[in-house]
């Protein structure tokens, strides 16, 4: 173990023991404001959670307003922490959130409170701390009155949350929902596209605040029935992976992003490489940067970054690797192939992480070349992880801020 996986631990050890909260609270008026809001600010949220839950004196310096936008100010500066739920139903039951620190080499995973709606069946997405989930209406009808899911969103460690009014409903509706904030504009949106009527689509948007959906007509063919949300959201885009063509016999998968400022859709140009777009490939953020992923035959990944957004000569090959772990043993995922191992995101020093199919999370080096498992207590199988940066700030205030 390297100094500073020991010093983590260390930390981690006497945060949580109980043992040592009782003088750590009794202390605490021996510290001038100043000081104690710095430490405070560098503690994992999970700890200031608990500090403000079980004493008194917590409660009140977590109160502090200066105190969440230090705390912003520290994480947006380190590893992104990790959001997982479970996207196998039939397998995971009800649906369940999980919060685990990807810093340290103590990576305990915590259950979290869902909403105040507990049928929440579905993560929309999430950006600057709040967390967008849709769930079920007891009873919906088709006259307008009630849709099939409503929206909310909520800051899953302080626990508020706003809720977003029901959108009209269409007979024999499917709908997909996305999730984002435009930094020119500083206002969340959430966007509803919907298929109806076995061919006819819309979309429409709700400014986070306000008390209706605009619709702004239907999207681009693209988009066709069965399109999943969006998966990653870039200077204020949200973009989803779509057949945009045919060559020859093969298919061409592109990019179609939605403005979250202007309200439209567009294509964007997609990675240079004829076998990744021919395979199919995820996206995913990569140091702010939109990014593609894929197999471009059997035994090769590639992740290819968009250096400047929206220039197609921008696109390079970021990193190309054999799938084997070290002594030749196979990725989890080469043996069953049951979707792509999913990019998460960029750690701070130089690694990249990804998750495989029975949901375990590997960091690759591309300096050595090396695959690592990260080991995490308690993590739940057959759950999706997305990176987070955690909030003191309520998701009403949120909306206020400038990020």
């Amino acid at each position: 173990m390297d100094p500073e996986e020991e010093r983590e631990k260390k930390r981690v050890t006497l945060a949580d023991d109980p043992s040592n909260r009782g003088m750590v609270q009794r202390d605490l008026h021996l510290l001038p404001p100043e000081i104690l809001l710095e430490i405070l600010s560098r503690l994992p949220i999970s700890s200031l959670i608990h500090f403000k839950t079980t004493s008194h004196a917590g409660y009140d310096l977590i109160a502090d307003p200066r105190l969440p936008r230090m705390f912003h100010n520290r994480v947006s500066d380190s590893n992104p922490y990790l959001i997982l739920y479970n996207y196998n139903f039939v397998v995971s039951g009800p649906w369940q959130l999980y919060f685990v620190d990807s810093e340290g080499c103590s990576r305990r995973v915590r259950k979290i409170d869902p909403p105040q709606h507990s049928e929440a069946n579905n993560l929309v997405g999430s950006c600057n701390g709040l967390l967008c989930v849709s769930y079920p209406n007891p009873n919906p009808t088709i006259d307008g009155s009630s849709a099939t899911h409503s929206v909310l969103i909520y800051n899953p460690f302080v626990g508020d949350a706003v809720r977003i009014p029901p959108a009209n409903r269409f007979l024999d509706q499917s709908e997909v929902f996305g999730f984002g904030f435009h930094p020119k504009t500083g206002e969340f949106k959430v966007v509803r596209i919907v298929y109806y009527e076995k061919i006819m689509t819309c979309k429409d948007t709700s400014e986070v605040g306000t008390t209706e959906w605009r619709n702004k007509g239907a999207p681009p063919p693209q988009l066709a029935d069965g399109i999943g949300p969006p998966e990653a959201l870039v200077e204020g885009s949200l973009h989803w992976v779509t057949l945009v063509g045919m060559r020859g016999v093969g298919c061409i998968f592109g990019i179609i992003s939605f403005d979250l400022a202007d309200e439209v859709f567009e294509e964007i140009p997609h990675p240079p490489c004829r076998q990744l777009v021919s395979g199919g490939y995820s996206l995913s953020v990569l140091n702010g940067c939109l990014s593609a992923a894929g197999f471009v035959d059997a035994v090769h990944f590639d992740i290819w970054v968009m250096k400047q957004y929206r220039v197609k000569e921008s696109w390079v090959k970021q990193l190309s690797f054999d799938p084997s772990f070290p002594g030749g043993r196979p990725w989890p995922w080469l043996s069953f192939l049951r979707r792509f191992p999913k990019v998460i995101c960029a750690l701070k020093n130089g690694e990249i992480l990804l998750q495989d199919n029975d949901s375990s999370l590997v960091s690759y080096d591309p300096v050595e070349h090396r695959f690592k498992t990260l080991q995490m207590s308690g993590l739940p199988k057959h759950v999706q992880a997305l990176p987070f940066l955690p909030s003191l700030f309520s998701a009403e205030a949120t909306m206020d801020l400038q990020l």
